[in-house]
């Protein structure tokens, strides 16, 4: 009698012991056609896929942003659209020595003079 009583114990012991292992297994995106691992997808496309083109204006202002985070009061900013349709921003110091030109496309993604300075 204490041997199935000691026997029956650990069995219940070891059911409630993996019962948290099983209730962490449980797959809640097997439902079929409401899959929320992909919520953020729409029409096969990824989240802020819809890219939006900058002006001059919006592109002078972030060029700014980023300026003034980078290296402080007393930077210069200009920005010009050039023929082929990019944007050319030059950074220049107080005394107007050229700190950084770089090239950006409407996205505002570098196109040429990428490099770090």
């Amino acid at each position: 009698m204490k041997k199935t009583t000691t026997i029956a114990a650990l069995s219940i012991a070891a059911i409630l012991g993996a019962t948290p292992l099983l209730a962490s297994a449980d797959d809640d995106y097997g439902r079929g056609d409401c899959d929320d691992r992909y919520e953020n997808r729409h029409h096969g496309k990824s989240m802020g896929s819809d890219l939006k083109q900058y002006s001059t204006d919006e592109m002078r202002i972030m060029a700014y942003g980023q300026a003034l985070r980078r290296f402080g009061p007393g930077v210069d900013v200009s920005v010009e659209e050039t023929s082929d349709g990019t944007y050319r921003v030059q950074l220049r110091d107080a005394e107007q020595n050229l700190i950084r030109e770089q090239e950006f496309n409407q996205y505002g993604a570098p196109v040429r003079g990428g490099h770090r300075s």
